[in-house]
């Protein structure tokens, strides 16, 4: 028999299953975008193989069981090496925005403490004298004195684009020269520069290099020359026949020095 309790019990019944639908279908959405930032967020509490500091070691390569492992986890992978491709993608096209910027800021900061306006305003005569009372000579000593005010002006930006215009020349040359960072270029450097303040850093760092080179072949000549006289020494002790073994008894180079040897021990 229907009534209205019947229609209520049923609906009743199906709600929870639309509830409950939902959750699974954002469990399952999430695990399927699982990225890069997901897998770097995944920490020990969740499994201890996944410590900050892990360097694990002596697993087998990858491609030696990639194959062997569940389907789901070869998308896994795959999504997580998707998602590094396009990060990097990403990464490079800010890198080339960034170094276009840079450039354009060098040629105009270029401009500025280089250009033509520049070299005008660093050639301004101080001493130059014009007759006042000449129009010409007024006209010059007013362009000389508008000149030098703008140089007055513009001196301190210039001084500040100098500055990180070498600040930004310095962090390329230690780019492109890590090495300058090892205590046996960066001691000696400072030393260097302490004893002789007008040398620049790049000047320091290749007088400290080819020191240290020269150092290093140095010490390679002697080992060679070690290794060669240890060679030459055995093999002079194995043609007089000095070398004994731990008996006593001399090695020798054939029978008959044997015979010899022992008959001559018989006679002592």
């Amino acid at each position: 028999m229907e009534n209205t309790e019947t229609g209520e019990a049923n609906t009743s019944v199906e709600a929870p299953e639309t509830a409950e639908a939902a959750p699974q279908e954002t469990i399952e959405e999430t695990i399927e975008n699982f990225t890069l930032d997901d897998l770097m967020s995944y920490s020990a509490e969740q499994d201890p193989l996944f410590a900050d500091d892990a360097q694990h070691k002596g697993m087998k390569p990858l491609n030696e069981w990639i194959h062997n492992v569940p389907e789901d986890v070869r998308k896994h992978l795959a999504n997580i090496r998707g998602d590094y491709t396009r990060k990097t993608q990403e990464l490079a096209a800010m890198r080339k925005e960034v170094e276009a910027s840079k450039r354009h800021m060098e040629a105009q900061n270029e401009g500025i403490v280089n250009g033509a306006m520049a070299k005008q305003l660093r050639d301004v005569d101080e001493n130059a004298e014009y007759d006042l009372f000449d129009a010409d000579g007024m006209k010059a000593e007013i362009q000389r004195q508008a000149k030098l005010m703008l140089r007055e002006m513009m001196a301190p930006a210039q001084e500040e684009l100098e500055v990180k215009q070498r600040r930004m020349a310095l962090q390329e040359f230690k780019a492109n020269n890590p090495e300058i960072t090892d205590p046996a270029y960066r001691a000696p450097m400072i030393e260097l520069l302490k004893n002789r303040p007008e040398l620049k850093m790049e000047d320091a760092f290749f007088i400290v290099k080819a020191k240290v080179g020269s150092t290093k072949l140095q010490q390679e000549r002697n080992e060679i020359a070690a290794r060669k006289a240890e060679r030459r020494s055995v093999v002079r002790k194995s043609s007089t026949g000095s070398r004994s073994n731990p008996s006593g008894t001399p090695q020798f180079k054939n029978a008959l020095e044997a015979f010899k040897w022992h008959k001559s021990q018989q006679t002592k």
